[in-house]
């Protein structure tokens, strides 16, 4: 049986979490440049950096997975809302670091997701109009806002 150091457990962690830190901020640096090529409309440059996110992703849970041993080994709660007094007082603020930079990116994430699936709405949007087959779709229109109303097809002099 091998002997339970906690201060080596500790040392090990810490460079496992400085890491981390660094691995979050790529992260970061990838879901910007994500969402600039989002916005951009360059669909081929975020469609490449996609197996770079997915590795940065990977990172992170990694991390997450080397977490939960640290955590079983010290007799910890992973689930501990204050993660950080468990920790070595030089990984404290690096804690508080990762945590910072992990909310950034989720934020990013999220604002990214928000604007695909607007745009993806607007694309469909615009098939249906475009769709003759249908003999109501074709007098939909956008009004400058981007809302859709149905243009009557048959208005009489007065209104028009």
């Amino acid at each position: 049986m091998s002997t339970f150091d906690p201060q080596q457990l500790q040392t090990e962690f810490a460079r496992t979490l400085l890491q981390a830190a660094s691995d979050a901020q790529q992260l970061l640096a990838t879901l910007t440049e994500e969402h600039q090529y989002l916005k951009d409309n360059n669909l081929e440059a975020f469609q490449n950096l996609q197996t770079r996110k997915q590795h940065d992703v990977q990172t992170i849970q990694l991390f997450e997975a080397l977490r939960g041993q640290f955590c079983a080994r010290m007799d910890i709660d992973p689930e501990t809302p204050d993660f950080s007094p468990h920790l070595i007082p030089e990984s404290q603020a690096v804690w508080q670091q990762l945590i910072a930079v992990l909310k950034q990116c989720d934020e990013l994430h999220r604002t990214s997701d928000i604007y695909m699936r607007q745009r993806l709405e607007n694309i469909s949007k615009v098939l249906e109009v475009l769709q003759l087959n249908k003999p109501n779709t074709a007098t939909n229109l956008y009004n400058k806002l981007g809302n859709s109303f149905t243009a009557s097809q048959g208005r009489s002099l007065s209104k028009a």
